[in-house]
């Protein structure tokens, strides 16, 4: 079906389109989750002219606003898509040739510095977070080290070291050339000579979740007296774990200088969800013609709750999903876990001790482990880190004890188990999904699954951690088109 921009706009979106196509002003257009901000932007770009750069969040979204565009009639020298790494690595290649993509760059590089050095996973960490942020100073690194809280207490004693080896990782790195990594598509071009084609406006999505290289790369791209337009909303930050700033938005409109607007009108929630949503976010906004839609608590669900074909099952952490899951499968109800990375993660903890091939043997080394990690995070605070090996932990369990009951023993049908049960934009069977990974999606009925017992998760202490903790929360919610639906599962059936 060929794409078609709608044939009236609400006033914010008149007022937002006129500002992006006759103004030359940067802007920050703050948009409620649910808010077409993606038609409204499309609806701009269409009476702008070029040339155009469109910095979507990741390659799916830029293939759907590519496709859009042609159907629009809107030519590539107009306006470009394309995630913020496709724009960077077409600089490198100009500017290098052929280059090899290589994730595993820096830690070979450890490697080579440093055979055997018991700090590769950590260094490995401050070098993509510096690269993140742009920086190469000792200092720098102290700063990374405490922001994320990436030491170990048996490493304290040697952060000199581990910084000293960082720079040094950092710096090869750079000189190699020849081979990349992600970080790198964004990072060198930011360090080397590149010369990069200059739009006269660059849209940045979902700019929530931008850092330091990432906004420094679209300064690269915009011409002299070019102007920068940020999409996005400071209540769906959430990847603030992984090095996005939890205030982007508002650096954005410091640096480039930019009017605020705003699109405070969901067409995506009806109005109970959007009533129920005003916990969190109280701007946000039904559309006069949203039905009314329902929320509502069904209470613990038991071996006769069927989902909605047409829904999906949200929960904070990954155990409640996986435990929920087997009971599906038990019953022979077709489902699926999104996020293949996590499955990954999964995977990587299962293998963590090769020698430990059943998983009685895994079992208690992992338990043994696990006991050493929380005695220690707890002792030096690291809740951001508990909760990440907690919620891993109580996952990789309940998947052994899943196995055990099908009478497989070996840790092979553990790591089979994880490949089968985890995927991408899962579709066609009950999805269920982490709140991190619901976001850009909708289902007609959500299920928000233990939201008592798991939002906010107990770990977050920090100010910005229980920040993000509330925008997972408003996230949950506005992912529903018609019913919201509490459920609670009890995890040791």
């Amino acid at each position: 079906m060929t794409y078609k921009l709608p044939t009236k706009w609400s006033p914010q979106q008149t007022d937002f389109i006129a500002a992006a196509a006759n103004g030359r002003k940067s802007l920050v257009l703050r948009s409620v989750a649910g808010s077409g901000k993606t038609t409204t932007l499309l609806g701009a770009v269409v009476r702008m002219s070029g040339p155009t750069a469109i910095l979507a969040y990741n390659k799916k979204i830029a293939e759907e606003i590519k496709a859009k565009l042609v159907d629009l009639r809107v030519d590539w020298k107009t306006a470009n898509a394309g995630t913020v790494h496709s724009f960077g690595f077409n600089m490198l290649r100009k500017l290098l040739g052929n280059v090899t993509v290589d994730e595993k760059k820096v830690w070979n590089t450890v490697q080579v510095l440093d055979e055997g050095t018991p700090f590769a996973a950590v260094v490995c960490q401050i070098v993509s977070l510096a690269k993140q942020r742009v920086v190469n100073t000792r200092e720098a690194m102290f700063d990374i080290i405490n922001h994320f809280d990436l030491l170990e207490d048996d490493q304290m004693g040697q952060a000199e070291q581990i910084v000293a080896l960082a720079l040094k990782v950092l710096a090869t790195s750079n000189n190699n050339t020849r081979v990349i990594d992600f970080d790198d598509m964004v990072y060198l071009p930011l360090i080397l000579p590149v010369r990069p084609f200059k739009f006269r406006t660059v849209i940045v999505d979902e700019a929530q979740d931008t850092n330091p290289a990432r906004r420094a790369l679209v300064a690269l791209l915009l011409a002299p007296g070019g102007r920068v337009i940020a999409v996005g909303d400071q209540h769906q930050a959430i990847y603030g774990f992984t090095g996005a700033d939890n205030d982007s938005l508002d650096l954005i409109g410091q640096q480039f200088k930019a009017e605020n607007m705003n699109l405070t009108v969901t067409y995506r929630c009806p109005k109970a969800v959007v009533k129920f949503s005003h916990q969190w976010v109280s701007h946000i906004q039904a559309h006069e013609t949203a039905p009314e839609g329902s929320v509502s608590f069904l209470g613990t669900v038991d071996d006769s709750f069927v989902p909605q074909a047409s829904g999906a099952i949200l929960c904070r952490n990954t155990k409640p999903l996986v435990a929920l899951a087997f009971n599906f499968i038990r019953r022979r109800i077709a489902c699926k876990i999104e996020g293949r990375d996590i499955g990954k993660g999964l995977i990587k903890l299962a293998l963590k001790w090769k020698a430990c091939k059943t998983i009685p043997a895994y079992e208690a080394k992992l338990d043994g482990w696990y006991d050493k990690q929380v005695v220690r995070l707890n002792a030096s605070k690291k809740e951001a880190q508990l909760a990440f090996i907690a919620d891993q932990y109580e996952t990789i369990k309940a998947i052994m004890g899943y196995c055990v009951e099908q009478k497989k023993n070996q840790m092979t049908d553990v790591v089979e188990w994880i490949e089968d049960l985890f995927g991408d934009n899962v579709t066609g069977v009950v999805v269920l999904s982490t709140i991190h990974k619901s976001k850009g999606r909708e289902w007609n009925t959500v299920y928000w699954l233990n939201r008592a017992q798991t939002c906010p998760s107990r770990y977050a202490t920090l100010p910005w951690m229980q920040e993000q903790e509330r925008n997972l929360c408003y996230v949950a919610a506005t992912r529903a088109m018609g019913e919201l639906i509490e459920i609670e599962y009890t995890l040791d059936k």
